[in-house]
């Protein structure tokens, strides 16, 4: 079962994230505790991010398909660059970006871990950066 986890959505399994602002981190909180079982800083989170996606060229484009063929219409594209932590905890806040634990159990009892995703939709990046270059 894959949870994508939101701060202040808790998901069945009794866990939620929550955005400290005064530290710059992200928690995973067990509610009922309010136990923090794991933390994100948020400066290592974009630093990461950086090193894959400090420049971003992305487009907008509405999508149909006529007669089997897939066409596209650009509506919007924009060059985004520097890329900053408070956007980042906004976005957190704000539930745009929202944290994959991708582990479970397997039928055998073993645990299968591929390891932490942050997950936002794309049209949700340019929220990320701190400039933003309109193209068209």
């Amino acid at each position: 079962m894959k949870n994508t986890i939101f701060h202040k959505k808790p998901i069945s399994q009794g866990i939620s994230l929550k955005v400290n602002e005064d530290l710059q981190a992200i928690h995973l909180i067990d509610i009922n505790t309010q136990e923090i079982l794991a933390t994100w800083d948020i400066y290592v989170i974009v630093g990461k991010f950086i090193a894959k996606l400090s420049k971003l060229l992305i487009v907008l484009a509405d999508r149909k398909i006529k007669q089997g063929k897939e066409y596209f219409h650009y509506n919007e594209a924009y060059i985004l660059t520097n890329p900053k932590p408070r956007n980042f905890l906004w976005a957190f806040k704000n539930s745009i970006i929202g944290i994959d634990i991708r582990m479970h159990l397997k039928a055998d009892g073993t645990i299968r871990n591929r390891g932490t995703a942050f997950h936002i939709k794309e049209k949700d990046l340019i929220y990320l950066y701190e400039n933003k270059r309109r193209l068209i």
